[in-house]
């Protein structure tokens, strides 16, 4: 309890809490990747597809001249017909193992992929895996992503999550328009996740013992009255935003000590006088 000239005497400021929504910030880590591994990959399914293409014509040409009585004998139509079957085994397993390497690639459409390829190639971009240490899912897939290099952070765009295999940690792949780096080298990456909503305090405004992190509040019923009441409030902190922080357990209509908090809680567990 604390009267108004005490309150002007120690510079207690109180402020309301501000509702936020915004990204979860999730550290990972980068690994730059060869290039060149995608893009042999998919001209390698090429390939097999314009293998498969050809072999479906011949079949079709050998089985049309036969239907019409011509030399073409039916041995060499039940061998194109082994051919095409082949050829499409060898596409459907070139297909498979980019749906299983190249996930986010191998679900891209002809022309964006083909862009996409030609800025690898060209050394305009490079592929980045990230892992997610201490995850083992991702319910929402983030949006945006940052790549520090150099002490510099860098967009990088999203393509989608890579499958994890035998691995326990999930991981993305990344785009990253910038050249000059090299496969394998580390980088530090962070990733905006899902909104986390809460309340954003002044980083001041937090106190921290044995017992975690908790803020003082202005009774609303005091405001205004000969004395005026202060309560303790356990939060939780969900994460830094700029000079503020965001947390639970306040909501918008609470009157929040920003200011004064070290002599409020100095004072605590007893009356206070204006010698104190």
């Amino acid at each position: 309890m604390l009267t108004p000239a005490q309150v002007e005497a120690i510079g207690l400021r109180v402020a309301a809490p501000v509702a936020a929504a915004p990204s979860r910030r999730i550290a990972a880590y980068g690994r730059v990747l060869d290039s060149s591994q995608p893009i042999a990959a998919f001209a390698a399914v090429d390939g097999q597809r314009a293998a498969e293409r050809a072999a479906r014509l011949e079949r079709d040409r050998l089985r049309g001249l036969h239907a019409d009585g011509a030399a073409a004998a039916l041995r060499r139509v039940e061998a194109a017909d082994a051919e095409l079957a082949a050829a499409q085994a060898a596409l459907a397993a070139g297909q498979a193992a980019l749906a299983a390497q190249w996930t986010p690639l191998a679900r891209l459409d002809e022309a964006p992929r083909q862009a996409l390829l030609a800025r690898l190639r060209d050394g305009r971009s490079v592929l980045i895996r990230a892992d997610l240490p201490g995850r083992q899912r991702l319910a929402v897939l983030p949006e945006r992503a940052q790549v520090r290099v150099d002490g510099v952070e860098h967009a990088a765009q999203v393509l989608g999550a890579l499958r994890s295999g035998q691995a326990a940690l999930p991981a993305l792949l990344l785009e990253l328009a910038l050249d000059g780096l090299g496969a394998g080298v580390a980088l530090a990456v962070t990733l905006d996740g899902e909104p986390l909503a809460g309340f954003l305090l002044p980083q001041a405004a937090l106190l921290y013992d044995e017992h975690g992190a908790h803020v003082y509040c202005e009774d609303a019923a005091a405001t205004g009255a000969t004395e005026r009441r202060y309560r303790r409030r356990a939060v939780e902190p969900l994460m830094p935003a700029g000079a503020a922080y965001l947390v639970r357990g306040v909501d918008g209509d609470d009157r929040v000590v920003v200011h004064g908090l070290g002599l409020l809680w100095s004072m605590q567990g007893g009356p206070v006088t204006d010698d104190d």
